[in-house]
């Protein structure tokens, strides 16, 4: 199939969906509707969400359920568009989408709404001038009890720490053996669950225990970096939480279950005491590395830079009105 086809079974597929709910708004409401179906079509997101807002201030009732619906699903690409395009409007927005959440009963359609917007404003912290503003957005959501689903409950504990891991891979005391255990910890958490290939999480889960075992090597000469994470990174120390009260209780029974767990990975034939030799020899290269892991942010991948560079006296684009040096770039 081609590219072409494949790109029209899309339309086609939008156009129902879009088509299938107009047809459950209240007839008095689809005029305007449309016209808001046609500004998202355009990436005009201002404007569809300013209509879905004046939908909802006009009406109330049951009847309104798909108009909470479309403006739900539009806040997120009206504030990525904002991030993205860096155009300073992205402080009204949110405050806006704040109202929003305010103004609808949060059950659990709309709880997958906001979720749904936050794992993908996570994805853009590669913005650094956004980084602060996505940890008010996650505190704010936090604060106000807007997830109670446990489910959705998971998700904003991996936006914490995505938020985290910022900081702590710039933190010249935390080495590379821990990044690379709180990253590999971070995607047992979070993310082999959903994996489907077995392939993959077979090696996820390898990864994990490998640095869970370099971990319970590490700690008994490094206590004190333990009790550093616990107090500057408390939602990234709750991944490794369990690992630590073990160290704690037994270091070398500790161990010696996550190495037979390893066990069970090994090539047939291996024994438990040439599993140990392998691991030690592999520990001590590995302290020697100063490779720098990959950021973690949302589960899907790693962080790199993109985009040009703000200057410190530009306006900061969250549209505060203050330049970037005194607002969002304040700590960068």
């Amino acid at each position: 199939m081609s590219n072409i086809d494949i790109q029209e079974m899309n339309k086609d597929y939008t156009q129902k969906r879009l088509s299938d709910q107009l047809d459950r708004i209240p007839e008095d409401l689809k005029a305007m509707a449309v016209e808001a179906f046609e500004y998202e079509g355009t990436e005009e997101f201002d404007k569809a969400v300013a209509l879905g807002r004046k939908l909802l201030e006009q009406n109330s009732g049951s009847e309104t359920e798909e108009v909470k619906i479309l403006v739900a699903r539009l806040f997120p690409k009206l504030l990525r568009a904002d991030i993205e395009n860096e155009n300073q409007n992205y402080q009204k927005d949110v405050e806006q989408y704040y109202a929003f959440l305010d103004s609808v009963p949060m059950n659990e359609l709309m709880q997958e709404y906001l979720v749904e917007t936050m794992i993908r404003l996570c994805e853009l912290m590669d913005n650094q001038w956004y980084r602060p503003l996505f940890g008010q957005f996650v505190r704010h959501i936090d604060e106000k009890g807007y997830l109670t689903e446990e489910k959705y409950k998971q998700t904003l504990a991996s936006a914490y720490v995505s938020m985290e891991s910022f900081s702590y891979y710039e933190d010249g005391r935390i080495n590379s053996l821990m990044k690379g255990y709180l990253q590999t910890a971070y995607r047992r958490a979070y993310t082999m669950q959903d994996e489907k290939l077995e392939s993959v999480k077979k090696n996820m889960m390898i990864e994990a225990l490998t640095n869970e075992w370099y971990v319970c090597r590490y700690y008994p000469e490094n206590p004190e970096l333990f009790s550093y994470i616990a107090e500057t990174y408390p939602h990234s120390y709750e991944l490794m939480r369990e690992l630590v009260d073990g160290l704690k209780e037994n270091a070398e029974q500790t161990a010696d279950h996550i190495l037979e767990q390893l066990l069970d990975y090994a090539a047939e034939g291996t024994s438990i005491e040439q599993l140990r030799k392998a691991m030690q020899q592999s520990y001590e290269e590995n302290e020697k590395t100063s490779h720098k892991p990959k950021i973690i942010y949302g589960g899907k991948g790693s962080y790199t830079r993109s985009g040009s560079k703000i200057g410190r006296n530009d306006p900061c684009p969250c549209g505060s009105g203050k330049k970037y040096k005194f607002c969002c770039g304040k700590n960068a």
